[in-house]
């Protein structure tokens, strides 16, 4: 796969002892295949590079294809979604959560080839009973840069 937006990945597979390893186009194509979606660019090259395992970028607790696209998760995230209230109305996908979907991040399957990130988290304004929705400033491939130097800074300080 040609690598468009995420060279700087490409360039920093290994943070401290961790090595990202990805999946291939075909296991790719079958994820899109199975919900009749196609992922962004972006989001593909990701999966080629890491989509099987993210190494030290700090990225939720679940980031792998294969837990994302099992039935057991998509029903895990319609689940929370529901208990809390949340809607999304536009075809997006969930990249990376924590909690059982509790806090999530998510781009939008309509907005090109690099979408643009939105976070999921608990509102704290209303005592963690609903969740929010907040879009980021940066677009995917430009978190997962601002994931790149987090995960520096993490091993630079020795936590990871």
């Amino acid at each position: 796969m040609e690598i468009k937006y995420l060279k700087k990945l490409v360039k920093n597979s290994t943070i401290g002892k961790s090595t990202i390893r990805g999946v291939s186009e075909e296991k790719i194509n079958k994820a899109e295949q199975k919900f009749n979606i196609k992922f962004p660019q972006a989001y593909r090259e990701f999966l080629f590079l890491a989509g099987d395992y993210c190494g030290a970028l700090p990225l939720y607790d679940t980031a792998d294809l294969e837990t994302l696209a099992s039935d057991w998760h998509q029903e895990i995230m319609k689940e929370t979604m529901e208990e809390f209230g949340t809607k999304i109305k536009r075809p997006f996908w969930l990249y990376a959560e924590s909690n059982g979907c509790e806090q999530f991040v998510f781009f939008y399957l309509d907005e090109g080839d690099d979408p643009y990130i939105y976070v999921v988290d608990y509102d704290h304004n209303n005592n963690f009973e609903t969740q929010k929705i907040v879009k980021s400033k940066n677009t995917f491939s430009k978190g997962i840069e601002g994931a790149i130097e987090q995960a520096y800074d993490i091993v630079e300080r020795g936590i990871w």
